[in-house]
C-alpha cells in the first residue's frame, strides 16, 4: 500500500529516534569481559545500568547493583559513559582520567571493550545450590596467593585464602585464613555471611569450558568469583 508523502516523514522519525537511542546506550546487565594477550589471560566483570553508567568489577552483587556502594568503596572503576561510533568516552569517579575505549557490536550487541571480547553474563538459576570444591591460585617471582571455597547443598560454606611472599631476603612469610558459615545465591549474586562476620556480597557467574556440554567433565565447571576464574575440583 502506498502512503502519502506526509505520512512517511513522521515514521521515518520515529525509526531515526529509535535507532539513534540503541546506539546512545548499551543493554543494562552484567557482562564478561575476557583479553588474552602474551601468554596471560585477563577476566573482568562489567555492569551497565540505565543512565549511562558502569561498574568495571563490581564487589557487592548485581542483583541489584548498588553503585553508590560500588562508588564508594572503588571510585577508580564506576563512571558514565557516552557511545561515539565504535569509541565509547567513559567519565571516572575517584579523580581518575577519563578515556576514550574501543568497542564493537554483534547484531546490536556488546561484543568487545576496550580490546577484550564480551558476552552478556549467564546467571545461575532461580534456587540453584552450589555443590563441590572450586580453587584458583596465582605464583609470581615473589608471591604466591590462592583461594579454596567448599560449598555444600544444605547452604554452607568453607573458604581458605593462603597468602605468601618468598625469595626476598629478610621477608618470607606465609598466612592463612580459613572462614565458614552460610551463604544465598541470586542469579550473579553470592552474599557469604560468615559465622562470625559481617555479610559481603560478591558478583559470580557460571562458566562451563567443555566444547560438547555431553562430554562435560568435572574440571570443566568454573565460577568467576569477583573476576577470578575458580575451577572446580571436586
Amino acid at each position: 500500500m502506498n502512503r502519502p508523502a506526509f505520512m512517511l516523514a513522521p515514521i521515518a522519525a520515529i525509526l531515526l529516534v529509535a535507532t539513534t537511542a540503541r546506539a546512545e546506550q548499551i543493554e543494562s546487565g552484567l557482562y564478561l569481559r575476557t583479553l588474552y594477550a602474551f601468554g596471560n589471560l585477563s577476566i573482568n566483570t562489567l555492569y551497565f545500568g540505565p543512565g549511562n553508567k558502569i561498574a568495571i568489577d563490581p564487589a557487592h552483587g548485581v542483583h541489584p547493583i548498588d553503585f553508590d556502594a560500588e562508588a564508594k568503596d572503588n571510585p577508580k572503576n564506576v563512571g558514565t559513559y557516552t557511545l561515539a561510533g565504535a569509541k565509547v568516552n567513559v567519565s571516572w569517579g575517584g579523580g581518575k582520567p577519563a578515556q576514550t575505549l574501543s568497542v564493537e557490536f554483534s547484531g546490536g550487541k556488546l561484543s568487545a571493550f576496550d580490546g577484550g571480547l564480551v558476552s552478556k553474563a549467564e546467571a545461575f538459576p532461580k534456587d540453584h545450590k552450589l555443590t563441590g570444591q572450586f580453587a584458583w591460585g596465582a605464583t609470581t617471582a615473589n608471591a604466591s596467593s590462592s583461594r579454596t571455597i567448599i560449598f555444600a547443598a544444605a547452604g554452607t560454606y568453607s573458604m581458605t585464602t593462603l597468602g605468601g611472599i618468598h625469595h626476598v631476603p629478610g621477608n618470607n612469610a606465609a598466612t592463612e585464613k580459613t572462614e565458614t558459615g552460610s551463604y544465598a545465591l541470586s542469579g550473579n549474586t553470592l552474599t557469604l555471611s560468615p559465622a562470625n562476620g559481617t555479610a559481603v556480597k560478591h558478583t559470580v557467574i557460571p562458566m562451563n569450558t567443555a566444547l560438547d556440554p555431553a562430554k562435560a567433565k568435572l574440571g570443566d565447571e568454573h565460577i568467576i568469583f569477583d573476576g577470578i576464574n575458580m575451577r572446580r575440583e571436586k
